[in-house]
């Protein structure tokens, strides 16, 4: 049952990401979007291996795993935002010194 079972589960995985790359999706997705897609189509491949095969506990491993890899990831675009937010804010700010600083007549 084992190497069916991967079979099933391997060929669900490979359906489900086939579709998600042809579906007419109404707008392009984000890559977070397609990352959880990605991720989710073969976690729910290799749940159904090891299902059949009776075992839950690696399954439950797999998505806490995922989810919180996820979750970091997620993060890490949020603190990149927010970093190139600040960087951008000071870049400005140098530029309205610098354009104050020129037209300050000199003595």
């Amino acid at each position: 049952m084992t190497i069916i079972g991967f079979a099933f589960g391997a060929s669900l995985t490979f359906l489900l990401l086939a579709v998600g790359h042809w579906f007419p999706w109404p707008k392009r997705l984000t890559r977070i979007q397609a990352y959880i897609y990605g991720v989710t189509s073969i976690a729910v491949g290799f749940t159904l291996w090891r299902l059949l095969v009776g075992d839950w506990l690696t399954t439950v491993g797999l998505w806490l795993m995922a989810v919180g890899g996820g979750v970091v990831v997620i993060a890490a675009y949020w603190i990149d935002d927010k970093i190139d937010e600040f960087t951008e804010q000071a870049r400005k700010a140098e530029k309205a010194e610098r354009l104050i600083h020129d037209r300050i007549p000199k003595p």
